[in-house]
């Protein structure tokens, strides 16, 4: 499942992993201003400046023959998207502009409501912040240079990733302002979530890549009702998860190498059991199949395998009630389970909060770090 983690990284290390170039190495000025009492540092706002970039780019109707690498035809473009909640169509260098500052409100909000909150980070969390800066900066350390990004600014984005992830634990977690109830817990993992155990029979072969024909993927899809069948009737609802659990693992075994087979590859029983799993799919997980999904668990209930085609795999599978798996007080001590209830409130409570700070910010001091200076490779 997706966290909040990842929502919180996306602006860093997505960005960084893209960054090319934009002439010679910037060293002044050091920042563009404040947004209410934090800084916003150079290195951050061109961070925060090519992500808004990147998206602009995705986003710009551009003519016949022009690309991403061509910033002057971005912002001369016209753009359309969504920018906090509003359908905006503008030129690239007004949708760059207002993108830069929406980013740039955020990262000023995490700071300071994790101040407000009185959070502090772990020694693992500020030790995991600077050692994947070390690592992002050595791998690119001629672009970053070259942009005026420093190591220090990139570890300055890995702390307030971390920093983001806190709030909902801050705000809602057992020590929290307002911490979530038992309720609560409760009712979003039994109404909104979905546990599936799975045997995946694969549609396509590991070591080729090569897809299953109509008539070879004919032949898993029966294949995958047999195990279905077979599951069903080796371990009942009665017996309860810990005998249905150690059924799929020896279906997997009898299964998955048969569809290998079919696909003409040969697989030990050993390596079949890389296709069983156990998981909790929160409500964003659920929605990448829209309500095929649903439907289908709708349909057999727990406690019932049954075959759902993924695209990838006939994937055998199994609703389970969360709490037969594990004790709510273990769901309550997974900070992803948290970040999945109440992420999404937090970024939007974010978002907001930027926007209503005081917006003290160097229009002199941006213009030194204006977008057509970017070199963009996307």
């Amino acid at each position: 499942m997706n966290s909040l983690r990842t929502k919180f990284l996306s602006l860093g290390l997505a960005l960084v992993m893209a960054l090319t170039a934009t002439g010679c190495a910037i060293r002044t000025p050091a920042t563009v201003g404040h947004i209410g009492s934090v800084e916003i540092p150079a290195g951050i706002y061109l961070l925060a400046q090519y992500e808004a970039y990147s998206t602009a780019a995705g986003d710009a109707d551009l003519a016949t023959g022009e690309t991403a690498d061509d910033v002057a035809a971005v912002l001369k473009a016209e753009c359309t998207g969504e920018i906090g909640g509003e359908q905006v169509t503008t030129d690239g260098a007004d949708y760059v502009a207002r993108l830069t500052l929406r980013n740039l409100q955020y990262y000023a909000a995490v700071e300071a409501k994790f101040d407000e909150l009185g959070g502090t980070l772990s020694s693992y969390s500020t030790s995991e912040a600077a050692e994947q800066a070390a690592e992002l900066y050595e791998s690119n350390s001629d672009l970053y240079r070259a942009n005026g990004i420093g190591q220090d600014t990139l570890e300055a984005y890995q702390l307030n990733a971390a920093k983001a992830q806190s709030i909902a634990r801050l705000i809602y977690g057992e020590d929290g302002q307002t911490p979530l109830t038992d309720e609560d817990y409760t009712t979003y993992l039994q109404d909104d979530c979905l546990f599936l155990d799975t045997v995946q029979l694969p549609l396509f072969d590991a070591a080729t890549y090569a897809f299953a024909d109509e008539d070879q993927s004919e032949q898993i899809a029966a294949l995958a009702q047999q195990c279905a069948d077979t599951l069903n009737g080796w371990a009942t609802a009665e017996q309860g998860r810990s005998e249905r659990y150690t059924s799929m693992y020896e279906a997997a075994q009898q299964y998955v190498p048969q569809a290998s087979e079919v696909l003409g590859a040969t697989m030990e029983s050993a390596a079949a059991l890389d296709y069983v799993g156990s998981s909790l799919m929160t409500p964003e997980d659920i929605a990448l199949y829209g309500s095929s999904l649903t439907d289908s668990v709708e349909e057999n209930g727990l406690d019932h395998w049954f075959v759902f085609n993924t695209g990838t795999a006939f994937t055998v599978m199994c609703a389970v009630d969360p709490l037969e798996v594990a004790s709510l007080e273990t769901y309550k001590a997974q900070p992803e389970v948290l970040t999945a209830m109440k992420g999404d409130e937090v970024e939007q409570m974010l978002y907001d909060e930027g926007a209503a700070m005081e917006q003290a910010l160097d229009q002199s001091a941006m213009n030194a770090y204006k977008p057509s200076n970017i070199k963009y490779s996307g």
